[in-house]
């Protein structure tokens, strides 16, 4: 089952709302900078492998799952939540079920702009870079290498999914969607 559910006001979210405060500028360019720093190692070394590994497959391989994982844990539980104010998990329930669970940001509360586009820039491009990899290694049979891509695939698809979903199941992201159909249906 999926929930969608409202951020509380209790959770600090150091959300931005009229600019920023004394300090958190800092501590929100030092977000940004984790939200683009695993992904752009990954890509790096994915890139440069052969260069910087030799003919060290595996430990390439290892290097590159590793910023993945990273990756994948500082977007989901971090740059999310302080970045735009979305939140998702996964709890497996007693008799074995999932329950996913997406959480946004206060109605009213608003994220700086700037920051949101980096969020959502770097989270759509990540996994059409890592689809092109994963092409271009198969159509070169390189199989290690593509079953690296499918892995960088499958971890940054899963927070783009998530994060998807937690900003188009609340309800004002549904209000606004009926209110550009319903005005886009009307005009033509």
């Amino acid at each position: 089952t999926m929930s969608g559910l409202k951020l509380s006001d209790a959770e600090d979210l150091d959300i931005v709302e009229d600019g920023v405060q004394e300090g958190e500028e800092k501590a929100q360019r030092t977000t940004v900078l984790f939200h683009l720093l695993f992904k752009g190692l990954g890509i790096f070394f994915y890139v440069f492998a052969s260069l910087i590994f030799g003919t060290e497959n595996v430990i390439a391989f290892v290097v590159i799952v590793l910023l993945h994982a990273f990756d994948f844990w500082t977007v989901k539980n971090v740059t999310g939540r302080l970045l735009v104010g979305l939140r998702w998990w996964n709890e497996v329930n007693e008799d074995g079920s999932n329950n996913w669970i997406f959480e946004s940001r206060p109605e009213g509360r608003q994220v700086n702009a700037n920051e949101s586009r980096i969020f959502w820039t770097a989270l759509i491009l990540t996994p059409l870079i890592w689809i092109t990899f994963a092409l271009t290694s198969l159509t070169n049979f390189n199989f290690l290498w593509f079953i690296l891509c499918c892995v960088a695939i499958t971890l940054s698809g899963t927070n783009l999914w998530g994060y998807y979903k937690c900003r188009y199941t609340s309800g004002t992201a549904r209000r606004a969607l009926a209110n550009y159909a319903v005005g886009f249906m009307s005009s033509v």
